[in-house]
This record gives structure tokens, C-alpha cells and sequence, in this order.
């Protein structure tokens, strides 16, 4: 099975169990994943990591729009989540981090979905406009080498994640911004060959990837390095909500797609849920009587 078939089967496998969410009330952060538009959660809309995609997840009620980003190799800060053009764009071969930012031009990062989109471009971080009131969570791909150059492209409205620990730390020292650090709480039995797609890498890095981090470890590194909070997966172990809480930490999860997987979340107390399926998420929440932060007049961080 390859991985993005064991995923979309986990999903298939949770919307099933459930199909709507019990009543309850209280607030919590909706996060567009790339913008929404997913392939398998959200056929129709726009492409991922693209500025229709953005403008897309906002008008779709989202409190916040997350973007991967990635430095070219002359300097400039492009929104795009794989290392390669290949999965996106109808460039063939190009490595985002080797590449100069007009070769990356050339070529269209929409037609994939439809002709539609074809006229979407791989964008700059500096091209996206935040709405008042909402924010950009921006996830930096590459290492520490890359934060001045983000930094400087994004917007004031900006909370940040990193899977590299050492990166995410280097954000909050030069920023003050807010920071999560990524972590893959999910147990391999559940989506195996998807979760060892993310075994290469620096320990950093992958941090997480490789087996259930202890709770109590994870905790420690982050508050450690100063940061605000975790990003993890919508599957973690079950203590993990407790010691977050005890040290008051922020907790955001991914991705979370359907009503069992939000349920379990929001028992848990969680503070945000990062979708590929905004504009459903968001309708499921308010018939069960939670409110979005935007709804709620709340800014995305406190």
C-alpha cells in the first residue's frame, strides 16, 4: 500500500465510526491545512500551498490558513510542501532549496487539480494577505538556515511550526513569535508505511517519526527551548493531553478529518485542529455547539 493510500484508508476508516459530534460548547482554533483543497478531503477546492488555496481556507471560516515554505536558492521564501516540484507542479525533477525562484515560475502549480487552476504559480510568502483578525501558521521546512529569510517574509499576523526542534527554537529567540514544534504522535501500527516515509533525516528532525514519544520528554524539550506549545498528530498516546495541560502548553493537532477523530480531540481538550476539510469541520463544530475563535470574537493566540 503506498502512502497516501494507508492514509486516505485510516480516514475512510474513522468516518465511518461516527458521523456527527455530541453536543458540547467552548472555543477552539480551526486551521486550514495548506490552505484546504486536499486531493482526498477536498476534491474541488484549490490546489494546496498556492494563494487561492489561501484566500480559499479563510473564506471557508478558518481562524487560521497553514503553508508549508521553503527558501530557493537565491534567497526567496516560496510556499510549497514537498522537497521536489514533482507531486504539484508540472515541473518535473526541481528541488525547491536548489532552485532559483524564476525557474520555479516557469512552470504551473494548479494545473494538477484542473484547468481552473492552471494559472496558479508556486507563490512568495510575501504575496499572502491575512484577512484582520486571522493568522497564518507558517510551517518552515528547512532547517535553521532558513528563519532569517522567513522571518522576514511573513506577515505580522504569523504563529510558526517546525518538525526540527533547533529550528523551532531559533524562531522564538530571533521573533518572540509564537512557536509549536511538530511532532508524529501516531503509533506504527496504525499507518506504517506512511510513517516510515519520515525516517530520513537528522534525529531532529525526525524526532517522533520512529516510535510514541514519551509525553513527559516531549514536554520537557519544549518548554526546554522555550516554546509555546506542539503540533501532533490528531492520534497520540493518551497521556499526552494531561501532561501538555500540566505544563501549560498550547496543543494543536493534525490532521483531523472526521467527526470520530474531532470528537476524541475535543474530549481531550485540545486547543486547535488543523483540517484538509474546513468548511465542513467548521459547520460539525457549530451544530454541536463549539464555536471557532472567530466566531467567538477571540484572537487565533491568546
Amino acid at each position: 500500500m503506498r502512502p497516501d493510500q494507508a492514509q486516505a484508508a485510516l480516514a475512510a476508516a474513522h468516518r465511518t465510526a461516527q458521523t456527527a459530534l455530541h453536543p458540547q460548547s467552548g472555543v477552539i482554533r480551526l486551521v486550514a491545512h495548506r490552505g484546504s483543497g486536499h486531493e482526498h478531503n477536498d476534491p474541488a477546492g484549490p490546489p494546496e500551498n498556492t494563494l487561492a488555496a489561501v484566500r480559499y481556507g479563510f473564506s471557508k471560516g478558518a481562524d487560521a490558513v497553514e503553508v508549508d515554505v521553503w527558501c530557493t536558492a537565491d534567497g526567496v521564501v516560496v510556499l510549497h510542501h514537498d522537497a521536489t516540484t514533482d507531486r504539484t507542479t508540472d515541473l518535473v525533477g526541481l528541488e525547491i532549496a536548489l532552485s532559483s525562484h524564476p525557474d520555479l515560475q516557469v512552470g504551473s502549480a494548479g494545473a494538477w487539480k484542473g484547468q481552473t487552476w492552471s494559472q496558479e504559480r508556486i507563490p512568495m510568502l510575501s504575496e499572502v494577505s491575512v484577512p484582520t483578525g486571522r493568522t497564518l501558521v507558517v510551517e518552515i521546512v528547512g532547517g535553521p538556515q532558513a528563519v532569517a529569510g522567513v522571518v522576514a517574509a511573513s506577515p505580522t499576523e504569523s504563529v510558526f511550526i517546525c518538525k526540527n526542534i533547533d529550528t523551532a527554537a531559533e524562531v522564538k529567540a530571533a521573533t518572540g513569535s509564537p512557536v509549536l514544534w511538530i511532532v508524529d504522535t501516531t503509533p506504527r501500527w496504525q499507518i506504517g508505511g506512511w510513517a516510515q516515509g519520515h525516517r530520513g533525516g537528522t534525529d531532529n528532525e525526525r524526532r517522533g517519526f520512529e516510535e510514541h514519544a514519551d509525553p513527559v520528554w516531549l514536554a520537557e524539550q519544549a518548554l526546554t527551548r522555550g516554546l509555546d506549545g506542539l503540533d501532533t498528530m490528531f492520534s497520540y498516546p493518551p497521556d499526552l493531553p494531561s501532561v501538555l495541560r500540566e505544563a501549560g502548553l498550547h496543543w494543536l493537532v493534525w490532521t483531523a478529518n472526521d467527526p470520530r477523530a474531532i470528537q476524541q480531540c475535543l474530549d481531550d481538550g485540545v486547543w486547535g485542529i488543523t483540517t484538509d476539510n474546513t468548511d465542513a469541520v467548521r459547520q460539525w463544530l457549530n451544530a454541536a455547539g463549539v464555536r471557532t475563535a472567530s466566531q467567538a470574537g477571540q484572537s487565533f493566540w491568546p
